[in-house]
């Protein structure tokens, strides 16, 4: 018999939590047991039990190793921090919205979060999870205040309704299209989608012309 590596247990314990993903996407936390992982893994119970106590501490172990959305979509980021908050923000959003179009990753746990998952005592809390998975809210409110600092946006909102609008707009716009994915082009839509939401921020319109100007505060 060929001895396993500790390469080979970290590579089964990986796959472990992938197939969780997916099973608790498709069938929901509650009703997916250690077992229908090990089935769909194709594994042995005895392995999943010792890679993992029970479906708690699995469910919790993926999102600890899931990395934050912002460090997600890094790359895909062309502005220069700084230069124009606002374009910042809108490029951030956009990026976040087609990088959840395009991996089925991303979207199975949102899936989980959203649809397939009821909360209780001994999880990571749907909190935590919000923060990690989602739009960071500190990243938001400091873009914000330096948009309000450069005349970008108007200095009379109120950041703190202006962010639950934010994040109850961009939620309900995920949560929704993963409902019926079928029903828009997420990926396509998603810098209209993020244009109509911040133009709310800008009477003058500054937001609908963020792709042919920057200077649109100095032109109005």
């Amino acid at each position: 018999m060929v001895k396993k590596t500790k390469a080979d247990a970290l590579k089964t314990r990986q796959h472990l939590i992938e197939t969780a993903i997916t099973q608790f996407a498709l069938r929901g936390v509650g009703n997916t047991t250690l077992n229908d992982i090990a089935d769909a893994a194709n594994v042995t119970r005895g392995a999943i039990y010792w890679h993992f106590e029970n479906k708690n501490q699995l469910f919790n172990e993926l999102w600890l190793q899931q990395p934050a959305l912002r460090d997600l979509i890094q790359d895909r980021l062309t502005s220069y921090p700084g230069d124009n908050p606002l374009q910042d923000l809108r490029e951030k959003l956009v990026a976040g919205l087609q990088y959840i179009a395009e991996n089925p990753r991303q979207q199975a746990l949102l899936q989980i979060l959203y649809h397939k998952c009821e909360f209780h005592n001994g999880m990571t809390s749907e909190q935590e999870i919000r923060e990690k998975i989602g739009f960071s809210h500190q990243t938001m409110r400091e873009l914000l205040q330096q948009c309000m600092a450069k005349n970008l946006i108007s200095i009379s909102l109120d950041l703190d309704v202006i962010l639950i609008i934010l994040h109850g707009s961009f939620s309900g716009i995920v949560k929704n299209w993963l409902m019926n994915p079928a029903s828009y082009d997420l990926y396509n839509q998603a810098p209209v989608l993020v244009d109509n939401v911040l133009r709310m921020l800008s009477p003058e319109g500054c937001v609908m012309q963020l792709m042919q100007s920057d200077n649109c505060v100095e032109e109005a």
